[in-house]
């Protein structure tokens, strides 16, 4: 092979690789755009659920190895405590609560994390006062069974502590 011809297939090859990982970039950017639809759409589940006051349909969106962690508490580690802490959360407070997506990262294809706000009125159940509440959270997220699911959540209110 001469030099031109050479010079010409190197080219096409590189040309090629050049192709090749911009169709991979286009791909992963797609791909990441179903896994932001797709954990948006488990954060709005959460928010239904969680202003039903319904500890089943929370336990829904969590995968199998669930914990919960608050300012205030220590975390709840698995489904059993997790499926606790709704229960004694659900009996003290109601709440009527607007979830924010800030931001979502992946992974990799099966691990990301979710960073919201949310903001609305908590009902104190044993006097029924509302107060206006504001949280800033964040979740891990991980595929199971083809599902994306809450695997670790954090949350602390963002309206300051009374003085």
């Amino acid at each position: 092979m001469n030099a031109s011809k050479l010079k010409l297939a190197g080219s096409v090859l590189a040309l090629n690789m050049l192709v090749g990982c911009r169709a991979e970039e286009v791909a992963a950017a797609q791909g990441n755009g179903a896994m932001q639809t797709e954990i948006e759409q488990l954060l709005g589940k959460y928010e239904t659920a969680l202003n039903a006051g319904d500890v089943q349909a929370v336990l829904k969106v969590y995968g199998s190895d669930p914990v919960v962690m608050t300012a205030e508490q220590p975390a709840a580690v698995g489904t059993p405590a997790v499926e606790g802490f709704y229960t004694g959360t659900f009996k003290a407070i109601g709440l009527n609560l607007k979830f924010k997506v800030a931001e979502v990262k992946a992974f990799g294809s099966d691990w990301a994390m979710l960073r919201s706000t949310s903001t609305g009125l908590m009902k104190i159940n044993a006097n029924g006062a509302e107060v206006p509440s504001s949280f800033q959270e964040l979740f891990v997220v991980h595929k199971e069974g083809g599902k994306w699911k809450f695997a670790r959540y954090f949350f602390s209110s963002a309206v300051p502590a009374a003085k």
